[in-house]
């Protein structure tokens, strides 16, 4: 054999293993599409319960994981290929969805709420001791407080109504 026909079998070789890593990339990128789909629309779905507090958070995780797991393979992809526009913008709308779920998240799910607490003037941050509290204790009392709060506002605005008449 030649040194020139080394180098076509070589380059042969290379390019087919890249097809083949292309290949199973791309299929794990739709697998994760799929399933990121699926959680992402198990989000909306509790989002929407809103005493289901608990649920809210391990599906959020779990579509953060996915969300990782996703940009991982595209950054893969896309040092191994040239995407073409209709696959960057597919890309792109999965990132802005996951971005959309995040900031619902963190705004509705993920708050301290620091007004909640009544601290005497003499307590200090320093010698102010918290007991733990177990987390679904905390979700729990969460929950309840958004309804507590969303039943006393819709009393309110009866009560608003009612003078106003």
């Amino acid at each position: 054999m030649t040194e020139k026909t080394e180098q076509v079998e070589t380059e042969a070789k290379l390019k087919a293993k890249q097809a083949k890593l292309e290949t199973k990339l791309r299929n794990e990128r739709t697998n994760l599409r799929r399933l990121f789909t699926v959680s992402a629309n198990i989000f909306d779905e509790i989002h929407r319960k809103v005493d289901i507090e608990k649920d809210i958070h391990v599906q959020y995780n779990k579509i953060n994981e996915k969300a990782e797991r996703l940009s991982k393979v595209n950054e893969e992809i896309k040092d191994l290929i040239d995407l073409t526009d209709e696959e960057y913008d597919t890309m792109e709308s999965y990132r802005d969805r996951f971005t959309e779920i995040r900031v619902i998240y963190e705004k509705y799910y993920n708050q301290q709420n620091e007004s909640s607490s009544v601290v005497s003037n003499k307590c200090t941050p320093d010698n102010l001791q918290l007991p733990n509290v177990v987390t679904e204790n905390r979700n729990f009392l969460f929950g309840y407080k958004t309804r507590l709060l969303m039943q006393h506002k819709k009393e309110m605005m009866m009560h608003d109504e009612a003078i106003y008449r």
